[in-house]
């Protein structure tokens, strides 16, 4: 599938102007002279995967080729009537997960450079100041992706486990097997790395709305079987879906990201799926904003499933970025536990 068919779907196309081949290349005046006649709503990743922006940020690092990309498209695009929304990478950053004093990993010592640990607080000062940034542009909402721990097991860094030590009590060698064999202690390491995430969160998105109010802030989470569908959310990624869902009111529910395959209809797959994002106790009372995102959207075959998953969950939108990712292969590993 091409952006021209993503826009006839009704599906709000995800562009990331440093992506292979991306409609964006070329920077954001060739996009909007080509495609501003038909394309009235796009989502822009202003800060990708790698740490990176697309704008000139007094924070983060930009990327040379596209340093003006965002803050030129949203402006530009704001002038032709065009809705725009931003896409944040949070815990996602391979930029300053190089620095040890950054990067998350396992009680075997085992580092991974793609992701932040959530507790360094020092780390929730940079996306605060990113999140302002790019509040100050005439954008819709701003959406963040991987806000969250990439699986439970990435919690032991010598530093996670001290600051865990000092409301628990356990010793500064814990590991994951260690917190496992004991229930309570799970319950209390469960409890405070989802404290860790709301908490960053909330921050978060208070300095985003300082700068405008009325903002959307929304929050992509994964539901897949490769993190246990709904009971992923919480004992993985360290989110507390009700919660979130009271302090932003916006959920965009990513699809079966790190899977080969969307279940059929009236399989036991399908009904895990919608249960997963049915699971709040919220769903029902709260008329809390609710949208789809995929990625990689090729087959054609998928778009009815997609639109019937979109009636089903009636959720409000449906965001599809066409291609995977630069770090989707790594990345599927490690929501794979591999």
């Amino acid at each position: 599938m091409n952006i021209d068919e993503i826009v006839d779907k009704k599906y709000i196309p995800v562009i990331d102007p440093t992506a292979p081949d991306s409609p964006a290349e070329k920077g954001a005046n060739a996009f909007l002279a080509e495609y501003g006649g038909i394309v009235e709503e796009v989502a822009l990743v202003c800060k990708k995967e790698d740490g990176l922006v697309t704008y000139r940020s007094g924070a983060a690092p930009s990327d040379r080729h596209y340093e003006n990309f965002f803050t030129d498209f949203t402006e530009l695009a704001n002038d032709l009537g065009m809705r725009t929304h931003a896409i944040s990478y949070a815990f996602g950053d391979s930029y300053l997960g190089q620095d040890p004093n950054y990067s998350i990993g396992k009680s075997d010592g085992t580092r991974i450079h793609d992701y932040i640990d959530p507790a360094v607080e020092g780390y929730w000062k940079h996306m605060i100041y990113i999140a302002r940034e790019v509040a100050r542009q005439p954008i819709q909402s701003l959406i963040f992706q991987e806000f969250l721990y990439p699986r439970q097991e990435y919690s032991f860094t010598r530093r996670s486990i001290r600051k865990f030590s000092e409301i628990s009590g356990v010793s500064l060698d814990t590991t994951y097997i260690d917190i496992q064999r004991d229930p309570q202690i799970q319950r209390m390491f469960e409890e405070w790395r989802s404290e860790l995430i709301t908490t960053a969160f909330r921050e978060t998105l208070e300095m985003a709305r300082s700068e405008r109010p009325e903002l959307d802030v929304g929050m992509i989470i994964p539901v897949d079987p490769e993190t246990d569908w709904s009971e992923g959310f919480y004992r993985h990624f360290g989110i507390n879906l009700d919660k979130i869902i009271e302090i932003s009111g916006y959920i965009i529910y990513h699809l079966m990201p790190y899977s080969p395959m969307y279940p059929e209809p009236n399989t036991p797959g399908w009904d895990s799926l919608i249960r997963a994002i049915r699971s709040s106790r919220l769903y029902e009372e709260s008329g809390y904003k609710k949208a789809l995102f995929i990625w990689g959207l090729s087959n054609e075959e998928d778009v009815e499933w997609i639109d019937n998953l979109k009636r089903e969950v009636r959720a409000e939108r449906i965001f599809a970025r066409l291609e995977h990712p630069p770090k989707y292969t790594v990345k599927r590993e490690i929501h794979r536990g591999v």
